[in-house]
């Protein structure tokens, strides 16, 4: 592929011109951006651009990139769209996010020294040779920007320069990764962008009157009440912490061996650690649910996420994972619907407003069976419950079974129906089920004999990703395959992958016909409407979902409205009884109301001795 006199190869001919832009900006009080200036460079003629505040207020467009021969460019294309919203300017058809494709030039690499894979600006350069801005000269220039509302005139120009300086850097990196960007498959991953800008700025409608007035002023207490109540092992103190020497003092007592340690030699204690711990050693299933839905939660970082208008808003962060899922995250707020259950009862439409889930119905064997192709697999999708059709199959249950008829042995096979997709063992059967290695090995073998194009076609695409040294989603998402990635990963990339294709693909429709998102989550999303729109847009949403199903799986997978909320009351009003955390919502609710936790404060003084 040849190179023009830009540095970018010819791929890139069919556009005229390619801007590369970046916004200098600071929050507001939604946590929104307050975009306080522009600098812009157009590739190929190196005609520059400069604007400061004022100016922008005053534009009502950005003057380049709405032709459709130009490409507009930037190192984090959501961030920029952020502040093209905030102004109310116009979106440019054409964009390429550069730390998207750089993403996707090392996925799945394992690089020395790059924090979660994903690199910033700075790191992107250091990886390809590029000389770049000092880190402390960016901390000082971000705290200058951030902590300021007025600037002096020198101060002004430190930003211009500084601006300008993020643009030459990506840049460099754009040119430096060009060559391996696929041109089609980048501009729809920067189109998935302008969906993913307005999910960031709506966020999710909270009750603010419970949360800061109830919740907030009693959540020591309730820690503490259910601390008190639940830790059998005293392991945490007085104050509320977990002391990590208590809990080897208790497995060294209990004679636990096997527990995964940190590298300094400690217990683990991830939540997922504890979780596998608990199938061995189900005494520890109350400490698990303890920390899971109350004492390692911490309130700050939710309620820092929450601004003066009551939503809840925090990074999406698209393509951080290896099968280009979103993982929201942010720097000291953390993501509303990555809480335990019981708190997503606090969500809560703006007046005159509703919100409404929903969800595709299994999405990854959806895809596990259109992709393989195995006609059982896919008739027992269709028939609507693939865990008893394949006991039936299995000859474990007889034809007329029902979840209903065969609920308990439904849910001890289902480990098996989902595991197998990312290459399940019998010994991860064994601890999921609480069965016999014989058992998991026997209905493994069946599981595999019962469906064999799915086992064929597995196989198939592991060992083509291990020869290409490469693997790709059905849109184009790519990974790099090489002697340390696993078969696990191989065996599940393209369920998971191809969900993560799916959420894009229905985000941009839903975007397109005028749905207002308000979040993503793993395979369903959460969307607003004024209260007499509300209908039209979940019949709306649940076409467009039903079209990304069928474009990437090859089949109709059924979307559920698991939930609708109407103004003025709130998730935690609506939720059926037996919904997950809806019971814990309530007890919560009603210890805070009835004045419970008042009245429990001050027992057991010698609580938390070892």
């Amino acid at each position: 592929m040849s190179n023009n006199s830009a540095g970018l190869p010819s791929s890139f001919d069919r556009f005229r011109e390619v801007w590369k832009h970046d916004y200098e900006y600071r929050q507001d009080e939604n946590h929104c951006p307050v975009p306080v200036a522009l600098f812009a460079k157009e590739q190929r003629t190196g005609t520059e651009i400069s604007m400061r505040r004022e100016q922008l207020l005053s534009a009502t467009r950005l003057p380049f990139g709405y032709g459709t021969d130009t490409l507009v460019t930037s190192y984090s294309i959501v961030a920029e769209l952020n502040c093209l919203n905030m102004l109310n300017y116009p979106i440019p058809p054409n964009l390429l996010c550069t730390y998207t494709e750089t993403c996707a030039a090392i996925n799945g690499l394992d690089i020395d020294g790059l924090a979660a894979k994903r690199p910033s600006l700075l790191e992107a350069c250091d990886l390809f040779g590029i000389p770049h801005t000092p880190k402390e000269h960016k901390a000082h220039m971000r705290d200058l920007i951030l902590n300021n509302i007025k600037y002096t005139e020198e101060q002004w120009r430190e930003i211009e320069k500084y601006n300008r300086e993020d643009v030459l850097e990506e840049g460099a990196v754009l040119e430096a990764i060009a060559p391996k960007i696929d041109l089609p498959t980048a501009l729809f991953r920067g189109r998935y962008a302008k969906a993913a800008s307005p999910m960031e700025l709506r966020g999710l409608p909270v009750d603010v009157d419970y949360l800061r007035g109830e919740l907030e002023p009693n959540w020591q207490a309730l820690r503490m009440y259910y601390i008190r109540r639940d830790d059998a092992f005293g392991l945490y103190d007085d104050d509320g912490s977990f002391c990590e020497d208590r809990l080897e003092a208790l497995i060294d007592r209990q004679g636990w061996t096997g527990w995964p340690r940190t590298p300094t030699g400690k217990p683990e204690t991830k939540s997922r650690t504890i979780g596998k711990q608990c199938k061995r050693h189900p005494a520890l299933r109350q400490l698990q649910r303890l920390r899971d839905h109350i004492a390692e939660l911490r309130l700050g970082k939710f309620l820092n996420s929450i601004g003066a208008d009551g939503a809840s808003r925090c990074p999406i962060m698209p393509f951080w994972t290896r099968s280009g899922r979103n993982q929201p995250s942010g720097r000291d707020v953390v993501y509303l619907l990555s809480l335990p259950s019981w708190a997503h009862g606090a969500i809560k439409p703006r007046q005159g407003w509703g919100i409404a889930a929903l969800d595709w119905v299994s999405q990854e064997p959806a895809i596990a069976a259109g992709q393989s192709q195995d006609p059982r697999l896919i008739a027992d999708f269709q028939n609507g419950d693939m865990h008893i059709r394949f006991l039936i199959r299995a000859g474990l249950a007889p034809e007329w079974a029902t979840k209903r008829s065969h609920g308990p042995l439904r849910d001890t096979v289902k480990p098996v129906s989902i595991g197998v997709n990312y290459g399940i063992s019998k010994y991860g059967v064994a601890a999921q089920t609480g069965k016999s290695l014989q058992w998991a090995a026997d209905v493994l073998a069946s599981y595999r004999h019962t469906y064999p194009g799915l086992i064929q076609w597995q196989q198939d695409v592991a060992t083509q990703a291990a020869f290409d040294e490469c693997i790709v989603s059905p849109l184009g998402w790519p990974m790099a395959v090489h002697a340390g990635t696993s078969r696990r990963t191989l065996y599940n990339y393209l369920m998971q992958a191809g969900g993560a294709d799916m959420m894009r693909l229905a985000a941009i429709a839903a975007h397109e016909a005028g749905i207002r998102i308000c979040a993503p989550v793993h395979d369903a999303f959460w969307i607003t409407a004024p209260l007499d729109e509300l209908d039209d847009a979940i019949t709306t949403m649940t076409k467009s979902m039903l079209r990304a199903g069928r474009a990437i799986a090859g089949l109709e997978i059924p979307v559920e409205v698991a939930a609708v909320v109407r103004w003025p009351q709130c998730l935690g009003d609506v939720r059926k009884p037996d919904a997950k955390g809806q019971a814990l919502w309530l007890e919560i609710k009603d210890l805070i109301r009835s004045g419970a936790l008042h009245r429990t404060a001050n027992r057991s003084s010698g609580y938390g001795a070892a």
